[in-house]
C-alpha cells in the first residue's frame, strides 16, 4: 500500500511541477502581451502626433485655418466657455474673419455678438522648434470696414491655439481653442458689419 502511494505521489509531483511551469509561462506571456500592447499604443499615438504636426505646418504655410474658440476672455483674464461654432477666427489667404457670438441674444451679427471681416495688410510668422515640437507665433494686421485690428496668434504643433485681438480701442479679446482646417471646420459665419 505504501509503495502504491509512493508511486502515485511520484507520478503527481512532475505533473504539479509541469503545471507550475506552464503557469509561469502564461504569466510571462501576459506580461509580454501587455508590454506589446503598450508599445503599440505608443507607436499609434506618436504617428497621430506626427500627422497632426504635418497638418498644422501645412495650414500655417498656406495661411488657411480656423481657430475655433472653446474659451474667450477680456482684459480681466477670466475665461468664459463659449460655443466654438459661433466664436472663431478665420484666416483665409489674404482675408480674416473675427466673430464673437452667443447662444442667447441677437447682437449686431444676428448671433448675439459681432462679426468683422477684413483684409490682411501684414502677416509675420515665426516658427520655433523645441523639444516638445514646433510652435508658431504669428502677427496679423487687418483693415476692416470698422477699423484696424492687430491679432497675435500662438499655435502649438498639437493644434492648440491662443489669439489676442486688439482693435481701435483699448479693449482686448482673447480666444483659446483648437486649430482646424477651413474644410474641416463647422463654424457658422454670421452677418458681418
Amino acid at each position: 500500500m505504501k509503495t502504491q502511494i509512493l508511486i502515485v505521489g511520484l507520478f503527481f509531483i512532475p505533473l504539479v511541477g509541469f503545471a507550475q511551469e506552464q503557469t509561469d509561462q502564461q504569466v510571462m506571456s501576459k506580461e509580454e502581451q501587455k508590454q506589446m500592447e503598450k508599445e503599440h499604443r505608443k507607436a499609434v499615438r506618436q504617428a497621430e502626433e506626427e500627422a497632426t504636426m504635418k497638418r498644422v505646418d501645412s495650414m500655417m504655410n498656406q495661411h488657411r485655418y480656423v481657430l475655433e474658440a472653446d474659451y474667450v476672455s477680456g482684459k480681466s483674464g477670466s475665461r468664459i466657455p463659449v460655443s466654438s461654432t459661433l466664436n472663431f477666427l478665420i484666416v483665409d489667404s489674404s482675408e480674416v474673419v473675427i466673430q464673437l457670438g452667443s447662444l442667447t441674444g441677437i447682437g449686431y451679427n444676428g448671433v448675439g455678438g459681432i462679426t468683422v471681416e477684413g483684409n490682411i495688410t501684414k502677416y509675420e510668422m515665426n516658427k520655433k522648434e523645441g523639444k516638445k515640437g514646433v510652435s508658431y507665433n504669428i502677427s496679423i494686421y487687418i483693415m476692416s470696414n470698422i477699423g484696424v485690428y492687430d491679432i497675435q496668434l500662438w499655435i502649438s504643433s498639437s493644434g492648440q491655439a491662443d489669439a489676442t485681438v486688439r482693435g481701435n480701442t483699448s479693449g482686448v479679446l482673447n480666444y483659446s481653442g483648437r486649430l482646424m482646417s477651413i474644410n474641416e471646420s463647422r463654424v457658422y459665419k454670421a452677418r458681418a458689419i
